[in-house]
């Protein structure tokens, strides 16, 4: 019989504020995902809202397709940095909330809407999460 190598322990499970926060970017970019699905799926509504208004209702294509580039980049970033928080990596704090700041600058220069505000609000929630001090301890000891 030969012996198996014996397998890496397993890293100690982050605390809860650090699962909260990882749980909220995650959240959020899900949300963006699903908002932006929601927007493809009124297309017809928003082309015609294009035509009442005077304007080319082939650009709304155009911009649905821009809208989900950016809500899949930040969807992406939400959820890799927030995995490399939950794996104690210190920097992802300071890159999750470069994204997020680059992300509130790109929701409240255009205008605000309702679900941009559910969009801040769980910014702010992550935001707050990620910058606890049981967080701050998480990421030290690592």
């Amino acid at each position: 019989m030969t012996e198996q190598p014996h397998a890496a322990p397993a890293p100690p499970a982050p605390p809860p504020v650090v699962r909260g926060a990882v749980a909220v970017w995650f959240a959020l970019g899900a949300f963006l995902l699903l908002e932006n699905l929601v927007l493809w799926l009124r297309r017809a509504e928003l082309e015609q809202a294009a035509v009442r208004a005077g304007d080319d209702p082939a650009a709304v294509t155009g911009l649905l397709g821009q809208l989900t580039v950016v809500a899949v980049a930040f969807a992406i970033g939400y959820g890799l940095f927030g995995w490399l928080l939950r794996r104690g990596r210190r920097w992802a704090r300071g890159v999750l909330t470069g994204v997020a700041v680059l992300h509130v600058l790109w929701i409240v220069l255009p205008g605000a809407s309702a679900a941009n505000l559910v969009t801040l609000l769980l910014i702010a929630v992550g935001s707050a999460f990620t910058w606890l001090p049981g967080t701050a301890q998480w990421v030290k000891q690592h």
